[in-house]
């Protein structure tokens, strides 16, 4: 049988970018013209075209504002699972606040009629080998699998696993599927979601995955909302921060529908084989 891949989608608006000023500022949040629901509404279109369901990471802020759209998104038989409140990164936060942000998530999702969470991704891959304690935090709250580590220096570490495993807490074991990535020039790098995906021809994204799947590896797709909204407004940023969020934006879609039509894909917990 053909190897499923994970397809995934950080369910965020337009504005929710770590790390920057006033957009930073959730006190400010409300403010904004909230675009989630149309442009969560062309990855749907395309999810629905090619029979294909899918794990949305949802913020817990966006649960709130726009309980509908969760409400729909599980309709169609996609997985909920949490990507925290406030998309805080978890080194910005203390265990307690990390807990309290988790908590208020799973509850937003609840309330939103998303169902039972057991999945969570923390924003900008954020885990780091001095904040390990969150996985144990996750897993005593329920969550059974975690999709935020990066085998990559600058990101996350170096040691961090390239393939799914079974990580031990205090509270027993959580599955992690990190970040899929190809090994050059002594790192590993980013090839299928997010700025790498904009970055790399489709047909090299394709062929490695092809590879990837021939000898029995599952791969991790990764898109935003935000990325199938060309119009949105822009946000005064640093030039590295600009060009990781708006290069290319166009191309996301064409790339997500070709990868759809030429691939397997299957919402995480199904890829890790979670029951009930």
């Amino acid at each position: 049988m053909t190897c499923r891949n994970a397809l995934t989608v950080d369910l965020e608006d337009w504005y929710h970018i770590c790390g920057t000023g006033q957009a930073g500022d959730v006190s400010t949040w409300d403010a904004y013209e909230s675009r989630v629901v149309r442009s969560t509404a062309r990855i749907l279109s395309l999810l629905r075209e090619h029979g294909v369901r899918a794990t949305f990471f949802v913020l817990g802020y966006v649960a709130e504002r726009e309980p509908g759209l969760i409400a729909g998104i599980a309709k169609e038989g996609h997985e909920i699972a949490t990507h925290g409140h406030y998309h805080r990164r978890v080194f910005e936060m203390s265990e307690e606040e990390f807990a309290e942000d988790v908590d208020r998530s799973i509850d937003a999702i609840s309330s939103a009629g998303g169902g039972r969470v057991i999945g969570y991704r923390a924003p900008e891959w954020s885990i780091r080998p001095h904040t390990m304690w969150a996985l144990r935090i996750l897993r005593r709250k329920g969550i059974r699998y975690d999709s935020s580590m990066v085998p990559l220096t600058r990101m996350g570490d170096r040691s961090f696993p390239t393939a799914p495993c079974r990580i031990p807490t205090e509270d027993g074991e959580i599955l992690e599927f990190p970040l899929t990535t190809v090994r050059c020039f002594g790192e590993h790098l980013p090839f299928t979601g997010g700025l790498p995906l904009r970055l790399m021809p489709y047909f090299y994204v394709l062929s490695r995955i092809r590879r990837m799947n021939a000898v029995g590896d599952a791969a991790m797709v990764y898109v935003h909302p935000w990325e199938f909204d060309a119009g949105q407004p822009r946000i005064e940023l640093p030039w590295s921060r600009r060009f990781m969020h708006y290069f290319n934006l166009r191309s996301t879609p064409g790339k997500l529908s070709g990868l759809l039509g030429n691939l397997r894909f299957a919402p995480l917990r199904e890829v890790l084989e979670i029951g009930q």
